[in-house]
């Protein structure tokens, strides 16, 4: 047996095992968990191709913009004071989180701010990059270890909070509209390939929920409907990534350091519920569910997941988080590099 079809022999049993004993997110952590698991502890040889992990985020995209009905993105302008308050609040939280981890493990600043800001993995480590006095292994750290936590502890938390049911979701029906359709494929290619030419991250992401926001504002059409199955091979395919990613950080993290990145992040969880539960004071038509999830310093895939699980506002939710995504990338880390920059060749760094 091959190593790639072990491990997807694997990811597979542990989705099904998870969704038989009734966890929650089973297909997602089910593979996450137990390839960490069994990469930490066991000398068995585990594969995943960056390619499925990519599919796996196509696939999600699509049943993601799929919930941007016309109705959806309109609400967005009437939410656009409160994505500004909730990122802000969260960008500001991070920033001096970062500030006291700085003084807990006596890391240079820029390892410090650009570890804690919740701006993705891959994104803040090539912003890492650039900025000499970073340490890459600790900022890679700090962000792989926030995911980890953010995608247990928040999909935890929502089993105690209350979510849609059902018949309390507004219902969209899947129309097959052909010229919509290949419109809709040929935009996404265009923006697909315009964020990889320009280095935009998650392209894989954003280009399939960016094109059916707009042809389906446009056209008002609905025109996907996924199957549950195809669901859950995109959340097999992203969660055995996410569990084979952080196979090597056991072997660099001190007590120390790991102690501070936990502390940072329960803080960073905690406050991201604190704001949730002001905003959910201001706007009474909203629900508390949809704001945790909004804040959550997690990815937009295990968030949309998390929301596709409990009843929340995919739309809504997913609508906070690119928000918060764009802000970061191109407003506050070219800020804080700059500041760090600067301050690095006045030390003489």
């Amino acid at each position: 047996m091959s190593i790639f079809f072990r491990t997807a022999l694997i990811a597979a049993l542990a989705g099904w095992l998870f969704e038989t004993l009734g966890i929650f997110l089973p297909w997602l952590l089910g593979p996450m968990f137990t390839l960490l698991l069994v990469s930490q502890f066991t000398n068995i040889k585990l594969y995943w191709p960056k390619s499925l992990r990519t599919a796996g985020l196509v696939l999600l995209g699509v049943q993601i913009g799929s919930s941007f009905t016309r109705d959806a993105v309109l609400l967005m302008w009437f939410d656009l004071p409160y994505m500004a308050f909730m990122t802000l609040s969260v960008v500001i939280l991070s920033i001096l989180l970062g500030l006291l981890f700085k003084k807990m493990v006596n890391e240079s600043l820029a390892t410090s701010l650009l570890g804690s800001i919740p701006g993705g993995l891959a994104q803040m480590v090539v912003i890492a990059e650039d900025v000499k006095s970073a340490n890459i292994t600790v900022v890679t750290m700090m962000q792989t270890i926030r995911i980890f936590m953010v995608v247990t502890i928040v999909p935890f938390l929502t089993v105690f909070l209350t979510g849609r049911e059902q018949g309390e979701l507004a219902e969209q029906l899947f129309t097959f509209a052909p010229v919509a359709s290949l419109g809709g494929l040929m935009i996404g290619l265009v923006l697909y390939f315009g964020m990889k030419r320009i280095g935009f991250p998650a392209a894989e992401l954003l280009a399939p929920i960016l094109t059916l926001a707009i042809v389906q504002t446009v056209t008002g059409d609905i025109l996907i409907d996924m199957p549950y199955w195809l669901i859950a091979i995109a959340q097999i395919c992203i969660g055995a990534s996410l569990g084979l990613q952080m196979e090597q950080i056991g072997d660099k993290l001190t007590f120390r350091l790991g102690a501070a990145i936990v502390l940072n992040n329960v803080l960073l969880i905690s406050f991201t519920v604190f704001i949730a539960y002001v905003l959910t004071n201001w706007l009474p038509d909203y629900i508390f569910l949809d704001f945790f999830l909004s804040a959550a310093p997690g990815g937009i895939a295990e968030m949309a997941i998390t929301a596709l699980a409990t009843g929340g506002d995919v739309a809504l939710i997913t609508s906070f988080q690119l928000f918060r995504l764009f802000f970061i990338l191109l407003v506050a880390s070219p800020i804080v590099t700059y500041i760090v920059k600067r301050l690095d060749a006045k030390r003489g760094t």
